[in-house]
């Protein structure tokens, strides 16, 4: 493979996991336009020996992904108590009053940069989706519709100054812009600002089997390691750092200019920890990608089970991770009659590639739901408390295959 990684340019970079051509896991398809082909791109998955980053080598247009965005942050009760619970914390540690900004990268409906305007800072967004720009616009929270770099970064100097706390939560691994992004993190927070992270963990992908969170949207799968030589390479160093459990393992790091601010206990500690898990041997990733093919037999056999006996298997939800998964294992409507969602931009449509159509909560539950959306499984488990007691079940993939009913909940 001739690929030249996105973080420090090496081409010493090996392929673990290829997972086929696949086509943007977010472009849904309408049905008027069931009969056309979408368009398809390799999905290969790479390690960098010298950097340690794990990459997909082929870029899909973040114009064509992102300008209209169906995911909207809002959706969960779980990730909207998670944006509560982290915005209180960051305003506590770094003392964010009136008078104070924060930016936030990647804004999605606003759902995020809310908690902050309720706790007494100044807030505004950069999302460059429109349609979900729009909502959080409407809800008053002041939104540039671009995509953020480094002219975004000069112009919002120029238009409201630096800012006191920049952040990027869910958004950092899906940036084609990498270094003129971090360089435009590095202008805006100043001397004094901090720059804070959080990203889907490599780490708990291997550690989970979450190969799902593999799709054309994320470039970049990050371990403090990666993300050390990122900010490294522009002035910036990661002064602390912490696991949080949304999407079902996240790495969140402060990050400031070089300098700036004392590297704390927990930088030290986690590095160790990767060290030991062997999170930056390419031999952790080889065993990780056969794992996968192991997870895809178990899976079909499961569901080919079910379906053998005439119940009807729905997905749970639609999620991006869901595409990768269905079509990475060769699951469509023969096995998966129906996706059922809660988010109005994705009923009516139908999942790309294996072109499982998309209805509302409305319908009669199935036998069995496979569970797509495992990331949020606990909030799931409650609110279909009834559906399982009544004798459905959920077939759960992540991170082993196995069946949850009511007398599991018991």
């Amino acid at each position: 493979m001739d690929v030249t990684c996105r973080i420090c340019g090496s081409r010493n970079v090996e392929l673990f996991l290829d997972l086929g051509d696949q086509p943007h896991c977010n472009r849904l398809i309408p049905q008027a336009l069931a009969d056309r082909a979408e368009p398809i791109y390799p999905l290969r998955t790479s390690f960098c020996h010298d950097c340690t980053l794990v990459q997909i080598d082929h870029t899909v247009s973040k114009e064509s992904m992102f300008s209209d965005y169906p995911y909207v942050s809002g959706t969960t009760r779980t990730l909207v108590q998670h944006f509560e619970d982290t915005a209180a914390r960051l305003v506590s540690t770094y003392g964010l009053g009136k008078g104070d900004r924060v930016v936030d990268i990647g804004s999605n409906d606003g759902s995020f940069l809310a908690q902050y305007q309720r706790l007494g800072p100044s807030v505004l967004g950069v999302e460059p989706a429109a349609n979900v720009a729009r909502l959080a616009q409407s809800r008053g929270i002041d939104t540039l519709v671009r995509f953020f770099n480094a002219e975004v970064a000069n112009e919002i100097l120029e238009n409201y100054g630096s800012a006191r706390l920049v952040t990027a939560a869910g958004v950092f691994f899906h940036l084609e812009e990498l270094h003129s992004v971090v360089g435009g993190v590095h202008a805006l927070i100043g001397d004094d600002g901090v720059f804070v992270v959080q990203a889907i963990y490599l780490g708990s992908m291997v550690e989970n089997l979450a190969f799902d969170q593999i799709y054309h949207e994320h470039l970049c799968y990050y371990t403090l390691r990666s993300l050390e030589a990122l900010f490294t390479r522009h002035g910036l160093q990661v002064f602390d750092v912490r696991s949080v459990p949304i999407h079902g393992g996240t790495i969140e790091v402060h990050v400031a200019r070089t300098g700036r601010r004392a590297e704390q206990n927990s930088v030290a500690e986690f590095r160790a920890q990767e060290a030991a898990k062997g999170f930056g041997s390419f031999e952790t990733y080889k065993a990780f990608g056969q794992r996968v093919w192991k997870l895809r037999d178990e899976l079909l056999s499961v569901l080919t089970d079910f379906k053998t006996k005439g119940q009807r298997l729905y997905a749970f939800s639609a999620p991006a991770k869901g595409a990768t998964l269905l079509n990475s294992f060769k699951i469509g409507p023969d096995l998966i009659t129906k996706a059922v969602e809660k988010n109005p931009l994705k009923i009516g449509l139908m999942i790309p590639g294996c072109r499982i159509p998309i209805v509302g909560e409305d319908v009669a539950p199935p036998d069995a739901y496979l569970m797509l959306a495992w990331n949020f499984l606990d909030e799931f488990l409650e609110r279909e408390r009834p559906y399982l007691e009544g004798g459905g079940a959920f077939i759960v993939p992540v991170p082993s295959v196995r069946v949850i009913t009511g007398e599991a909940l018991s």
